[in-house]
């Protein structure tokens, strides 16, 4: 890592982004974050706190405001609306797009090193896969499976424009499904989880994505800083699991028993009454039409890329999942 550098990272209290600025911090980097809550800040830096900036990512003068003082920046932009289809397709765009559309002209604006764009393996286009090298990769937010999706494509697309066109050094660093501890805002799987543990979750769906620890992604943000090639994509993953890989990890932790398991095509059936439920009981779907569309995809996405350039080694999910129960647990989000 560069210390002359001032990393900024948006989002910094998200999942994967305050996982990052701490790995950033750890590295002794001076690390700028950006962030909309105080009270969220506080509770996720408890210790080792990053300098921060709070504002809304779709302003751009808040944004501005990051590289206050000048000198060299890189930037790693984690800020999206992340969604399986409950929320409004306004705030995605206004989060995701229009905030990726800030960070990017600010990039362009101080001559930043690098920008590591995090986006997911949901913006792949319908009916696309990757290759090996993630050659073929390029944003088709007409192909999107669902609103999310379309989002992140488009964010993808304003980042690869800026590199074609203006000239940014930026890479794209595709996730899929982040695990593991620091998920301070329970995620869909940390809720699916806490509700399974507590014994709320009815039952379970015969489907699945590609897991990865969030810590594994993290350990190697030092080589992707040094390595990463401008334009260039990247995936991290690990390997296609079930849902029940999972929960059947929380049962041997836990002695709580195994729930029933659902076909896919009954879960599509009650989604109606998912719907109504989560309206009665004010609390998010688990389960809705984007979601069942994105597990149903193939998902065994290639790493090779990642793990020849940068070192990159997914530990198993077990572990995973073992740590992750254990991080909630910890901070007082389930109750075992």
């Amino acid at each position: 890592m560069n210390r002359d550098i001032t990393y900024i990272v948006t989002g910094c209290t998200g999942y994967v982004g305050n996982v990052l600025t701490k790995k950033l911090i750890a590295e002794g980097c001076r690390v700028v974050g950006f962030a909309r809550s105080r009270e969220k800040f506080e509770r996720v830096f408890e210790d080792r706190a990053p300098e921060i900036v709070y504002g809304d990512i779709s302003n751009a003068a808040d944004v501005e405001k990051l590289f206050a003082g000048g000198g060299d920046f890189a930037v790693v932009h984690t800020v999206a609306k992340v969604s399986i289809g409950e929320g409004s397709a306004a705030e995605l765009h206004s989060a995701t797009v229009e905030g990726t559309r800030n960070v990017v002209e600010a990039c362009l604006k101080h001559n930043v090193k690098k920008l590591l764009h995090i986006s997911s393996t949901e913006a792949f286009p319908r009916g696309y896969f990757p290759d090996e090298q993630l050659k073929s990769y390029i944003p088709d937010p007409a192909r999107a499976r669902t609103d999310y999706a379309r989002a992140k494509s488009e964010a993808d697309r304003i980042v690869l424009n800026a590199v074609h066109e203006s000239g940014l050094d930026a890479s794209i660093l595709m996730l899929a499904g982040v695990l593991g501890p620091g998920d301070y805002s329970n995620s869909h799987m940390t809720q699916m989880f806490i509700e399974f543990i507590e014994g709320r979750l009815p039952a379970s769906v015969d489907a699945g994505y590609n897991d990865f620890d969030v810590r594994d992604f993290a350990d190697v943000l030092p080589a992707i800083f040094d390595r990463a090639k401008k334009g260039e994509s990247y995936i991290f993953a690990h390997r296609p699991d079930k849902i029940n890989d999972c929960l059947k990890v929380i049962c041997d932790m836990t002695g709580r028993r195994m729930i029933p398991t659902l076909p896919l095509w009954v879960a599509y059936m009650g989604l109606p009454f998912l719907y109504v439920g989560s309206k009665i009981s004010g609390k998010r779907p688990l389960y809705t039409g984007a979601a069942l569309s994105s597990i149903r995809e193939r998902a065994d996405f290639p790493i090779s890329k990642s793990v020849e350039e940068f070192g990159y080694s997914p530990r198993p999910l077990e572990e995973t999942v073992r740590d992750h129960i254990n991080f909630l647990k910890e901070h007082g989000m389930v109750r075992i």
